[in-house]
């Protein structure tokens, strides 16, 4: 009995924080239609790749507690190693 308790206590912890860890889910705009708007965040010389960026605003998001987020804008204008972002964050 004390076993199982113990096990489903880890299984819940462990749980939790594969919750916590996953953060802000990508919206489009169709689903974000449903949500409630929250503000923006940027993101700027990021270097490496579209995915580099997107991980970046995506930690703005959770910086900012947001549940979700949209990008409405990512490209690299000067150099194409160096990444800039908008995305707009929902509750």
């Amino acid at each position: 009995m004390k076993a199982t308790s113990l096990l489903t206590g880890v299984v819940f912890i462990l749980l939790s924080g594969a919750a916590l860890a996953a953060g802000p889910k990508q919206v489009n705009s169709e689903q974000a239609a449903q949500l409630q708007e929250m503000g923006t965040v940027q993101v700027s010389g990021i270097e490496g790749s579209t995915d580099d960026a997107i991980h970046a605003l995506k930690a703005k998001a959770a910086q900012e507690h947001a549940g979700h987020y949209r990008i409405v804008a990512l490209g690299n204008p000067s150099d194409s190693s160096q990444w800039d972002g908008t995305a707009i964050l929902y509750k």
